[in-house]
Order: C-alpha cells, then sequence, then structure tokens
C-alpha cells in the first residue's frame, strides 16, 4: 500500500474530509480515504483493517457527526492498538464522548 496517512471521518463530512486529503495530496503526501480508496469486490470492513495496519499517521476528522459514530470509534481504537499516531481535526467546538475521549483526550487539538 502506497499511502502514508489514513483519514477517519464521518460521512456526513466527506466533503471537509475530501479537501483535507486534497491539501495533504497537493503537499505530497499519500492519503487513504474511504470510500474513494476501497478497491471494488473487497469487503469494506476488511479495507479498512488493511489500511490502518499500514498507515503511519491517522488523521480524525473531528465533529459531531464524528463523535456519535461507532465506525470512526473502532477505527480510532484500532490505530491506537497499532501504536498510529493521531492528529485530530476538530472542525466543531464539541467535546469528545467518554469513548472517544479514552482514545485521543491526551493528544494535543
Amino acid at each position: 500500500m502506497g499511502f502514508d496517512v489514513f483519514i477517519s471521518h464521518s460521512s456526513k463530512d466527506k466533503a471537509i474530509a475530501d479537501a483535507a486529503c486534497a491539501a495533504l495530496e497537493a503537499a505530497g503526501i499519500r492519503c487513504w480515504i474511504a470510500p474513494r480508496d476501497i478497491m471494488p469486490g473487497t469487503e469494506y470492513g476488511a479495507a479498512i483493517i488493511d489500511a490502518l495496519d499500514h498507515c503511519r499517521v491517522l488523521v480524525l476528522i473531528f465533529s459531531s457527526n464524528a463523535n456519535e459514530s461507532p465506525q470512526l470509534r473502532r477505527e480510532v481504537e484500532r490505530a491506537v492498538s497499532r501504536a498510529v499516531p493521531i492528529v485530530p481535526v476538530r472542525i466543531e467546538n464539541v467535546p469528545p464522548t467518554k469513548s472517544m475521549a479514552y482514545f485521543v483526550e491526551s493528544v494535543h487539538w
């Protein structure tokens, strides 16, 4: 897999995540973002796991949508278990839920 950054985002924040991806890629940083990088015929969950297992950093697009997403919590948890650095990008001023805070409160926002 040829990428550096896994972009974790709620589908409701796709436009912002796509803009972040475009900015990073314009700077020469290779990104993986769903659904763009999930190959046709590949199981969604398996593709996420493979990408998380091969990324160098996870960029979390954090919003109220992300905060409530069980899928995002699983992605963040997987990154933490693999010692992948997490870079949260807060796009709304909302406090993390307790479940999300467990994983990201020690990270600089």
